[in-house]
């Protein structure tokens, strides 16, 4: 089966959460596996993957045809009444570390080291009229430090993905420049590049 692999490099902290905090100390923590270690969702993922493809494909891109976008990665409404989406032919799965440095972090050893791969950034509003802080606003959020990760596309199986797929995901790494949650406020840039194909 063909696959590509896409090398995620994170420039700066990043935060990619699943909605839960951490009581008093923070009100979002990050996305972690089994072993504590921090993963960028395949979920997320496909989501910056399609949102490349389809800016390509509005801006009339060469291999990006009306209908490459469902094709890749499924409708995300009904096109017909009581007709469902159409499913995609690509899965995606989670970034994660190397494999040879995660298993040492998940490792007797390593785990010693895993809270140096965290941060808690703090913000809070301010009251113009007085320039002190609003009560009650102060908000704290964990943070990963910048590493890289690795994400593996597969085509699903029974599916058949457009004909050099791989090609034409390569071609839109360059319109994503950052991942996971507050990409607006300066969180998450990310080079993609693809590692290797087969």
């Amino acid at each position: 089966m063909s696959e590509l692999k896409i090398t995620v490099d994170l420039k700066s902290y990043w935060h990619a959460g699943g909605g839960r905090g951490a009581g008093s100390v923070y009100d979002a923590i990050v996305h972690r596996d089994s072993d504590g270690l921090p993963v960028l969702p395949g979920r997320h993922l496909k989501g910056v993957l399609r949102d490349a493809c389809s800016r390509a494909e509005a801006w009339g891109w060469s291999g990006f045809e009306p209908g490459t976008t469902a094709a890749l990665f499924g409708e995300l409404t009904e096109q017909a009444a009581g007709q469902p989406p159409q499913q995609g032919s690509l899965r995606v799965s989670d970034a994660r570390l190397p494999e040879a440095l995660a298993g040492w972090l998940a490792s007797e050893q390593g785990r010693g080291f895993l809270p140096h791969l965290f941060r808690g950034l703090y913000s809070t509003a301010v009251e113009h009229s007085t320039g002190t802080a609003k009560e009650h606003s102060l908000r704290g959020m964990e943070v990963t430090v910048p590493l890289t990760l690795t994400a593996v596309v597969t085509p699903i199986t029974g599916m058949t993905a457009p004909d050099e797929w791989q090609q034409r995901l390569e071609s839109v790494l360059c319109l994503i420049d950052c991942v996971g949650a507050y990409r607006s406020r300066g969180l998450g840039r990310a080079e993609l590049t693809v590692e290797a194909t087969s």
